[in-house]
């Protein structure tokens, strides 16, 4: 391995190896070329297909800089008969600090460049172009890979990832990625920008490119609450984090498409369904539907649209002890007190609540993720008040809470599951959501 002491070439040498665990290889450092290992040649990395190979797939040399005995590692694979040593399927020639114009580079790959074999100059910015060929490499054999382990592994590396071009980086790798993977990518991005505020920008801007690709109704996602709303959702972060340069876009129509199925549309009342269908109505839609709606500020027609999906919901539930209706009735009452454009929703359901009874205040002023409102000591049975009143009462209500997540790293919150793993506590996004949209209305009553 000789001797790499810089502590780029070091932080190299220990990604590499991840890297190669995460690809599913087994890998070997200072891995000895024959059986006399007294005295060997050897490799610096060696990744194998399983432990038991005798020959590497990849090999990988690092240099620390252009010297006089650059020619030594490629010489010692490609120079031995396939007998004795078998050619590898791709030979990573990597120098740490390399010359500029140095001619050795130009006689390496004209001697070695007819085999499976590239330089990669990392003071150079070689470091994307390096990792693309390994992925590359490692699709001629493979039809998957792990693309969430290869990402975090990049990402977590900050003197890696701080040499890449990430968005070029990302666009290339979905093209590399099978096709049978890739509409699983969108949850992938979704996963790792729920924990990571900067990748946040590349799950828009990868949605950008779906969009711009006619792909993004094909993106898959886990959850079954995520796996109907994505698109309205994907949707609105699209609008959000592009609405200027889409402004040519008839959101409201993508809307629409995206609700209509063969028989039926996504997001209605359609008792019986399935169980899993009833559980997504009665819990979580009221969320998702006021997400997307807070997602399209600006686009009266596509947040309409989304009021009219909550009222007609709203129209056909039965009242229930479990307080299916009250449950809607909060987030429904909330999003149309954003602005007087939607008056005439406000009125509808505080009409409807009053003509069938009262509300628990604890209900009204508190919407949450999902329908599971307790009566608390201090519930009181109230009617609806105006919009003006509500919009007081509220905004007292969520006076004690801080600014809180921005609406795009609400929405990547909610489809994704990852960012629970580890949490001690139940983390509520609605209360999340729900704060956003209460400083909303608070920020437009005092410019007003």
């Amino acid at each position: 391995m000789g001797n790499h002491s810089t502590k780029v070439s070091l932080k190299l040498f220990d990604f590499l190896i991840e890297l190669g665990n995460r690809l599913d290889y087994f890998v070997d450092m200072e891995y000895p070329m024959s059986e006399t290992v007294f005295g060997s040649q050897a490799i610096d990395i060696a990744w194998f297909n399983e432990e038991k190979s005798q020959f590497p797939l990849f090999i990988f040399e690092i240099e620390s800089s252009t010297n006089n005995s650059i020619a030594n590692n490629p010489t010692k694979v490609f120079g031995k008969e396939s007998k004795v040593f078998e050619k590898p399927l791709f030979f990573f020639h990597i120098i740490i600090d390399s010359a500029e114009n140095s001619e050795k580079y130009n006689d390496l790959l004209g001697l070695f460049g007819k085999y499976n074999y590239d330089i990669f100059k990392l003071n150079s910015g070689e470091i994307k172009t390096l990792l693309i060929k390994i992925l590359l490499q490692h699709r001629r054999i493979y039809n998957e890979f792990d693309l969430f382990r290869i990402l975090t592994h990049i990402i977590q590396e900050k003197e890696i990832c701080s040499q890449i071009d990430i968005e070029a980086f990302l666009t290339k790798v979905e093209e590399i990625v099978h096709e049978n993977q890739s509409y699983r990518i969108g949850q992938v991005y979704a996963d790792i920008a729920s924990c990571d505020d900067l990748f946040l920008d590349q799950y828009s801007k990868f949605l950008h490119r779906s969009f711009k690709k006619e792909f993004l109704m094909y993106l898959s996602y886990e959850g079954y609450s995520e796996s109907i709303t994505s698109e309205f959702i994907n949707l609105g972060i699209l609008y959000n984090s592009f609405g200027e340069e889409l402004s040519e876009i008839d959101f409201k129509k993508l809307l629409i498409e995206a609700q209509k199925t063969e028989t039926f549309s996504k997001i209605e009342y359609l008792p019986g369904l399935n169980r899993d269908y009833d559980i997504f109505i009665h819990d979580h839609v009221s969320f998702y539907l006021a997400l997307s709606f807070m997602l399209f500020q600006g686009n009266l027609e596509a947040q309409k649209f989304i009021l009219d999906i909550v009222n007609g919901i709203l129209d056909k539930l039965p009242q229930s002890k479990y307080y299916i209706i009250e449950h809607h009735v909060s987030w429904g009452l909330l999003i149309s007190a954003t602005s007087n454009e939607f008056l005439d929703s406000y009125e509808r359901i505080k009409n409807q609540i009053n003509a069938n009874g009262d509300i628990y205040d604890t209900i009204l002023y508190s919407p949450i993720y999902r329908n599971e409102h307790n009566e608390l000591p201090d519930s009181k049975l109230i009617q609806v008040p105006d919009m003006n009143e509500y919009c007081r009462a509220i905004s007292i209500n969520f006076n004690h809470l801080k600014k809180g997540k921005g609406i795009q790293e609400i929405a990547v919150m909610s489809l994704s599951n990852y960012w629970k793993e580890g949490l001690e506590v139940n983390y509520n996004l609605g209360i999340e959501l729900a704060n956003y949209i209460v400083k909303s209305i608070k920020i437009k009553e005092n410019a007003a």
